[in-house]
């Protein structure tokens, strides 16, 4: 058996139904259980505001940290809102039909009891410097939470900073590329750009990664209002319709659509489910990376910046969803290239807008990626390795627009997805620690790190 047979067999244990299933478990088991978001969700969903959106400018500073929370949640999105968001959710509804919209929503309502714990966890076992800087994530509240277990933390830094290289840079790098060459740029040239742009950016660490996630963040949602603004007036008359035909089919697809395409609800619940989970990577354990940087007098308080990442996340696939579904274009099947092609035909700058977009969440996403995933090489091999690991990554920025190298896309990809095991088992054995922090937070109680 050689090394693509053994990762095609990973691929469909890491990405297959029951995987998914167990990602929505433990959502639903920390939001049930440990942050009880059911006991008094009206307080949940007010403290969730006020300590995010009604606060961006920060009331507080905390220990520890470089970035406000605010700019720690920029990167997190920066990495978040990606191709997933646009190309992946039209795959998804052509895989399981309308219906596969409200098993998404599912998805990411328990996924947002997920990515609260791993910013609570991640701030609240971050590894603080004498300079003031930090490093966090999974792989130190693996690490230092269970101690008995940290291999689980190696585990993780492993997967990620390899899955980094392919997954964050030389597909980001290749959806950059192939936007942008029907407007006639080269991709030589597209990729020498990346390679600098990416190397200069994680060159000034986290502070200047920070700064570009808060320009180029704004900048998605804005060329996505662009791109979608357009096609939302025109297809307006159609949206009541298309969100009741996501509930009709989400249960019985083929009593809703009358059999068409052969959607069942397994189709719908799996295409679903999955978009709703590897679109938002909740579970993953990546955003955790960027929330341990946050300036925060309490790891709660981070958590509910987690909820607000979420949030937008969810607003960007659900207008997507919604604007395809009401075009009428699912039902003609085909690819989701082929499709995010006719969807934007009708839009007045016609391909030029869907391109421009896809380059710009392609673009972020690498740039997040590439700090997640030194952020791992340091935790493996200590901070010398910080250096060789940007210039490997601004290399790989390079020859992504060029293509090749599939094999190893291939093996990043399932090494993506490996990341999710040893934090969701983490997140389940660390569930109490969170609840104890909700509990405190709510009482007032100061919080004490971990020694």
């Amino acid at each position: 058996m050689d090394i693509l047979t053994l990762n095609e067999g990973l691929n469909r244990i890491v990405y297959g139904f029951p995987m998914k299933l167990v990602f929505l478990l433990v959502g639903a088991y920390l939001v049930i259980f440990q942050i009880r978001w059911f006991s008094a969700p009206l307080r949940m969903v007010r403290v969730s505001f006020s300590e995010t959106l009604g606060a961006i400018r920060e009331r507080a500073y905390g220990f520890g940290g470089q970035i406000t929370p605010f700019q720690a949640t920029m990167v997190a999105l920066s990495a978040t809102i990606g191709t997933g968001h646009l190309l992946g959710m039209l795959a998804a509804i052509l895989l399981g039909g309308p219906g596969a919209v409200f098993w998404m929503w599912l998805g990411y309502f328990f996924g947002t009891g997920t990515k609260f714990a791993e910013a609570t966890l991640a701030v609240h076992y971050r590894r603080r410097f004498a300079d003031g800087s930090v490093s966090g994530g999974p792989m130190y509240y693996l690490s230092r939470g269970l101690p008995r277990l940290r291999f689980l933390g190696h585990l993780f830094a492993f997967f990620a900073a390899l899955s980094a290289f392919g997954i964050g840079n030389l597909s980001q790098a290749g959806a950059v590329g192939g936007a942008l060459a029907p407007l006639g740029a080269p991709p030589a040239l597209v990729g020498l750009f990346l390679a600098l742009l990416v190397g200069v950016v994680l060159g000034g660490g986290i502070v200047r990664v920070a700064r570009f996630a808060q320009v180029v963040v704004p900048l998605k949602l804005l060329l996505f209002l662009v791109a979608v603004g357009p096609l939302l007036a025109l297809y307006g008359g159609r949206l009541l319709e298309a969100l009741a035909l996501v509930f009709r089919a989400a249960f019985s697809p083929e009593a809703a659509l009358g059999g068409a395409a052969g959607y069942s609800l397994f189709a719908a619940i799996n295409a679903g489910l999955g978009r709703g989970i590897f679109a938002n990577e909740a579970g993953l354990g990546s955003a955790a990376i960027a929330h341990a940087q946050a300036q925060v007098d309490h790891p709660v308080r981070q958590g509910f910046w987690g909820v607000t990442e979420m949030f937008i996340s969810f607003l960007v696939t659900s207008l997507t969803a919604l604007t395809f579904i009401a075009s009428g274009l699912w039902q003609k099947g085909g690819s989701a290239a082929e499709a995010a092609q006719a969807l934007f035909g009708a839009h007045p700058l016609g391909g030029v807008a869907l391109a421009l977009t896809v380059a710009v969440f392609a673009l972020g996403t690498m740039v997040a990626w590439g700090f997640y995933g030194e952020e791992a090489a340091a935790f493996l091999f200590g901070e010398g390795i910080r250096w060789p690991y940007r210039l490997t990554f601004a290399t790989l920025a390079f020859v992504g627009p060029l293509g090749g190298l599939e094999a190893f896309l291939a093996i990043s990809d399932t090494l993506n997805g490996l990341m999710a095991i040893p934090n969701l088992l983490g997140l389940v054995l660390l569930g109490g620690v969170v609840g104890r922090l909700v509990y405190g937070f709510f009482r007032g109680e100061p919080w004490v790190p971990p020694r």
